[in-house]
């Protein structure tokens, strides 16, 4: 193999991890993360096991499929809506509005209805009563500062990459250009 070649596929290669791996990986973190909703149909209820402290948020899952059944809902939540989430023991906790998340991907979209700070570990019941249509409710940790920073960080890992990359093929370019031309041996 020719001086410069080497560095040449080490730099194409470095570039494919960087734009292809690295925002896999971000994709497959996310799909992971979504394996700690609890997923429920209301009106009804569901319980919860909370392992960490922190932010918890109720959805409204408006476009998703449920148990085998695709639902497609309006995004407004029905009025005469109730929504009761309470800790061990039936004790309530504070639920606090806010509709300003959403969250779409392959073809699946919710919007926040709320949450609750939960500053302890265990159960907790969600109770959902009112509105005629049958919808699916979701419940999860949600830590936006935790999205941002698995962005950012990808988006610095493949620039690293891509100035590697680009480093790579420019020294196997240069290898390659200043090498010797072998000359052709001929035999008789």
């Amino acid at each position: 193999m020719r001086a410069g070649v080497k560095q040449i596929i080490a730099g194409v290669v470095v570039f494919g991890i960087g734009a292809i791996c690295v925002p896999f990986v971000i994709v497959l973190t996310l799909v992971r993360d979504s394996v700690d909703l609890l997923e429920f149909e209301v009106p009804g209820a569901a319980i919860a096991f909370v392992d960490t402290p922190g932010r918890y948020y109720l959805w409204h899952d408006y476009k998703t499929v449920y148990d085998g059944r695709t639902y497609h809902n309006p995004i407004e939540l029905p009025d005469g809506l109730m929504i009761e989430i309470t800790k061990q023991g039936g004790i309530p906790l504070d639920f606090v509005s806010d509709p300003h998340a959403s969250f779409s991907a392959m073809g699946r979209a919710r919007q926040s209805i709320g949450y609750v700070e939960l500053s302890k570990t265990g159960q907790v019941k969600i109770d959902v009563t009112g509105g005629a249509e049958s919808r699916i409710f979701s419940f999860s940790p949600f830590s936006f500062g935790r999205f941002v920073g698995l962005i950012v960080k990808g988006f610095v890992f493949s620039v690293i990459a891509a100035i590697s990359s680009l480093g790579l093929i420019i020294w196997g370019i240069v290898k390659l250009a200043n090498a010797p031309l072998e000359s052709a041996k001929i035999k008789f």
